[in-house]
C-alpha cells in the first residue's frame, strides 16, 4: 500500500507555494509534560489582499488526544484543520464574506471571552460582516454537529451569531446572540436581521400560532459588551445571559428561576516597559447547560467512543464553563522586534459542571456553593526570539490542580475529586516563513 507521510505533503504544500506565490509558514514544536515527550508540527499556506484572503492551516498532532485511522502513515499523529476559508470584501473594505473552517473568534480580545472560547474552537462556518465608521454588524452560521456523525447518532445541531454595534472613536459597544438549534442550517435565522430572542420566539412551538413550528425549541443567549482601545489603555467588560430571573421584580412570590449567566471584565496598561493586565470572569451553575433546548456546546455528550471530551474542548463560550470564577494577571515586553517575554498567573475556582445534561432545577441561582471545589493555580512563561523569517519559542506552565474535576459516568457530570496533580509542561519550538 502506498504510504503518504508528512513530508510528501509538505512537499506539495511548498510546490503550491513557489507556484502561485503564496506565503508558506513551517512549525514545529515540543512539548514534555509527565515524562513524556509529544510534538505539533504545523503548516500554514495564505494569501492576503484588500479584497482577497485564503488560508490553510493544519496541524499534526502525535499527543494521543485523538486518533486517526491512517496515523500510521503520518508517522503516529492525527491531524486537525484549524484554519481553511476564504474571504471576500469589497473595494472598500466595509462589506466582508467568509467561508470554510475557522478559529473562531470573540468581539473582545480577553482569555475569558464569553460567546466564543479564547481556546482553539474550529467549526465550518459561513459569514457576512458589514463596517464603516460607526457601526458594525455581523451575522454567522457555525455547524457543530453533522447528521453524518457516527459517534453521535441522530444528533444534528448548529448555531447562527449575530452582532450589532456602534463605535465612538476608541469606545465600542455592542449586542451579541446566539441561536443554538437541532437542524443543520437555518436561513431564517441566518438572513433575518431581528435578534435572536423575537426570531425565535415568533415561530416557537408553545405559541400555538399558524406560522409555529413544532421542531422550533431553540435556545437563545444574548448579551453586551463595550471596550475601549488607545495607544495605552485596553478596557472591555462583556455579559451573556442564558435565562434572568424577572420574577423577583415582578412576580416575589413566584417561582425564582435560576440566574444563567456570565460575566468578564478586566484591562491593558500598555507602557514603555510592557504591557500589565489584569483579567476576571465568572459563570452561574448551569448557565451553558441544555434548558427548553440545546446548551452552548459543540457536542451533545461529554463522550465519545468511550472516551472522555475535555469540557474546555466543548464549550463554545467561556473556556472554563459554568460555576466557575477566574482571575489572571499577566505582563507582556517586546524588545525592538527581535524579543518577548510573556508571564502570567491565573487562578481558576470550579465546581461541578455537566456541559450536556438537562439539570437546572426549578428556583435558586447556585456559584461554586459546593463543599469541595477544583482550584487550579498556574504560573507561565514564556519567551520568543524574532530573527528576520525565523521565530523560536520557549514556554513553562507551572502550579497545581487541587480537587481535580473528574467526569461522572453515572451522573453525566465533572465533579471535584480528591486528586492533586502538579502542572510542569515545556514547549519549545521554531517556526519559519517562506
Amino acid at each position: 500500500m502506498f504510504k503518504k507521510p508528512i513530508f510528501l505533503c509538505l512537499v506539495t504544500i511548498f510546490s503550491f507555494s513557489l507556484i502561485f506565490s503564496l506565503n508558506l509558514e513551517l512549525s514545529a514544536e515540543g512539548f514534555y509534560e509527565e515524562d513524556k515527550l509529544t510534538d505539533r508540527l504545523g503548516v500554514t499556506l495564505y494569501y492576503t489582499t484588500s479584497n482577497f484572503d485564503i488560508m490553510s492551516d493544519i496541524a499534526f498532532y502525535n499527543d494521543d488526544k485523538y486518533h486517526f485511522y491512517e496515523e500510521d502513515y503520518y508517522w503516529g499523529h492525527y491531524f486537525l484543520i484549524e484554519n481553511s476559508y476564504i474571504t471576500l470584501r469589497n473595494y472598500d473594505g466595509t462589506i466582508s464574506l467568509s467561508g470554510g473552517i475557522k478559529d473562531l473568534k470573540d468581539e473582545i480580545n480577553s482569555p475569558y471571552s464569553l460567546f466564543f472560547s479564547s481556546e482553539k474552537i474550529s467549526q465550518p462556518y459561513f459569514e457576512f460582516s458589514y463596517e464603516n465608521d460607526n457601526f458594525f454588524f455581523e451575522t454567522m452560521w457555525v455547524q457543530l454537529v453533522s447528521k453524518n456523525n457516527g459517534n453521535f447518532p441522530d444528533s444534528t445541531s448548529s448555531m447562527n451569531y449575530k452582532l450589532y454595534g456602534l463605535k465612538v472613536g476608541d469606545f465600542r459597544v455592542g449586542y451579541q446572540d446566539v441561536l443554538v438549534y437541532e437542524r443543520a442550517f437555518d436561513y431564517y435565522y441566518l438572513l433575518n436581521p431581528m435578534p435572536a430572542y423575537f426570531a425565535q420566539e415568533f415561530r416557537s412551538s408553545s405559541n400555538n400560532m399558524p406560522w409555529s413550528e413544532d421542531d422550533s425549541n431553540d435556545n437563545s443567549i444574548m448579551g453586551f459588551f463595550f471596550d475601549y482601545n488607545d495607544p495605552n489603555y485596553y478596557l472591555y467588560s462583556q455579559l451573556l445571559v442564558d435565562d434572568f430571573n424577572t420574577n423577583r421584580f415582578f412576580n416575589p412570590e413566584g417561582t425564582q428561576n435560576p440566574d444563567k449567566v456570565a460575566f468578564s471584565s478586566g484591562f491593558n496598561v500598555k507602557s514603555n516597559i510592557g504591557t500589565f493586565g489584569l483579567h476576571g470572569a465568572f459563570a452561574t451553575r448551569y448557565t451553558f447547560q441544555r434548558g427548553g433546548g440545546p446548551g452552548y456546546t459543540i457536542y451533545p455528550e461529554n463522550t465519545y467512543n468511550g472516551e472522555t471530551i475535555d469540557y474546555t474542548d466543548n464549550y463554545i463560550g467561556y473556556k472554563y464553563g459554568e460555576n466557575t470564577v477566574s482571575f489572571l494577571m499577566d505582563y507582556d515586553y517586546t524588545l525592538d522586534n527581535w524579543f518577548n517575554i510573556y508571564s502570567s498567573f491565573e487562578t481558576i475556582l470550579s465546581g461541578s459542571k455537566s456541559p450536556t445534561k438537562k439539570t437546572a432545577p426549578n428556583s435558586g441561582t447556585y456559584l461554586l456553593d459546593e463543599d469541595k471545589l477544583e482550584k487550579r493555580y498556574i504560573y507561565t512563561l514564556a519567551t520568543k526570539f524574532f530573527f528576520k523569517n525565523i521565530e523560536l519559542n520557549l514556554s513553562t506552565n507551572m502550579g497545581v490542580i487541587q480537587n481535580k474535576l473528574e467526569l461522572d459516568e453515572e451522573k453525566n457530570e465533572f465533579v471535584p475529586s480528591d486528586e492533586e496533580k502538579n502542572i510542569i509542561r515545556l514547549n519549545f519550538g521554531i517556526a519559519i516563513k517562506f
